[in-house]
């Protein structure tokens, strides 16, 4: 296979430059802050995607100027912008990004965080998918990403594993966009319980390969945190005092936490349901039930910070409208006054809002690592140091 496409896009000189040191091969690190944003259809203006079977017409035809949404190239700049703007006040060591047209988005996304703020990712994952709408999930990072397990889903956004080399201890973050709830209600729950079952089943993998893995699994999930295809597929515990007692369960019935239990009722919203006027966690940051014990206590190099620490980040800039949602990025129109909506006298604007999801961030802090597990033996016939690359898998150097 071939190597993972980690192009470092900065320079060590910018960054110090603009009074931020360099991260990579620095001494350990006591905190590791991880977000997840739904960025709402981060699109170039440019037409290049391959046809979409739903449509028979280029995935991405309307993201561009001659479409209904009138999507040009300033337009998209300005987009970019905003985004920047909002990781830049956040100051995430990593990010996982769900609704990203293609890597060279990514590259753009990261080059405008550089110019204008001088926050810095130098590292990409990120893989192509299936998706009828040609969006995609990837991971922004500070440190070096030593792997990329991809796995990927027919028609839909596969699961992509980033293991980000933090001095003090890998962490794995995993990026995921589960199946929206447009359509048919019961097809959408099935179709998200089967991507909840395969996420559960790598996070099985990670710690029976290494009990003290840390892993935050991210991303927009598209349903509540307790809702039917999380709880039955995925299986968390939604508060911290369930997660620990299930500590004592055998691996195969783990409860992962979804550190969005941590934050008060009333502030954990990160998507507004205009309909029906109500909130929804539809985003959310998994991590081991290790993770949350106590920094002194032996286990896995990272751990869940306070439950203050994990936050729906909700910056006045990004909220509009009596009920405070989130200010989306997008074309709205504006109608003769008088008319009741009857009469459009504008079409063609667009709000210069972000998205239409608010980011979640969480702290990490490091933690007393547990004793290194005994190598084992190893087997006539095999190389010392080789590992098992599987299905999805992108090995540096081979």
């Amino acid at each position: 296979m071939s190597a993972p496409r980690f192009r470092p896009l900065l320079l060590a000189a910018a960054i110090l430059a603009a009074g931020r040191p360099a991260p990579a091969g620095a001494a350990q690190v006591p905190t590791f802050r991880v977000a997840t944003w739904n960025v709402e259809n981060l699109f170039d203006a440019v037409v290049n995607q391959p046809l979409s079977y739903l449509t028979g017409e280029p995935k991405d035809a309307e993201w561009c100027a001659q479409s209904w949404r009138r999507w040009t190239d300033a337009r998209y700049r300005t987009k970019l912008e905003r985004l920047a703007w909002a990781i830049d006040k956040m100051k995430p060591d990593a990010i996982a990004l769900q609704e990203v047209e293609n890597r060279g988005v990514l590259e753009d996304l990261c080059a405008t965080l550089q110019k204008n703020h001088g926050w810095t990712f130098p590292y990409i994952a990120h893989e192509d998918c299936t998706d009828p709408r040609g969006v995609d999930v990837a991971v922004l990072s500070r440190h070096p990403i030593s792997k990329v397990d991809y796995q990927p889903q027919r028609g839909r956004r596969g699961i992509l594993a980033a293991t980000v080399s933090v001095p003090g201890g890998d962490v794995v973050v995993i990026a995921n966009h589960w199946k929206s709830q447009l359509g048919d209600a019961e097809t959408n729950i099935a179709a998200r319980t089967v991507e909840a079952e395969r996420l559960r089943a790598f996070l099985i993998r990670l710690l029976t390969d290494d009990p003290n893995a840390s892993f935050v699994a991210c991303g927009d999930f598209n349903e509540d945190m307790d809702g039917p295809a999380m709880m039955a597929g995925l299986q968390p515990a939604n508060d911290r005092a369930t997660a620990l007692e299930a500590l004592r369960l055998p691996l195969a019935s783990f409860r992962p936490y979804n550190l969005v239990g941590d934050i008060p009722e009333k502030e954990r919203g990160s998507y507004f349901y205009a309909r029906r006027k109500i909130w929804n966690t539809l985003d959310g940051l998994v991590v081991s039930p290790r993770m949350l014990l106590p920094t002194a206590q032996p286990g896995p190099a990272w751990r869940a910070g306070e439950p203050a620490e994990t936050e729906t980040v909700r910056y006045p800039e990004m909220r509009w409208g009596r009920e405070g949602r989130p200010n989306a990025f997008h074309r709205v129109r504006s109608y003769e006054a008088g008319t009741d909506g009857d009469v459009v006298s504008e079409e063609n604007y667009y709000g210069e809002g972000y998205s239409d999801h608010f980011p979640v961030l969480t702290v990490l802090h490091r933690g007393r690592p547990a004793p290194a597990r005994p190598v084992p033996r190893q087997v006539r016939g095999e190389t010392p140091g080789a590992q098992p690359v599987g299905r999805g898998t992108r090995a540096p150097g081979k």
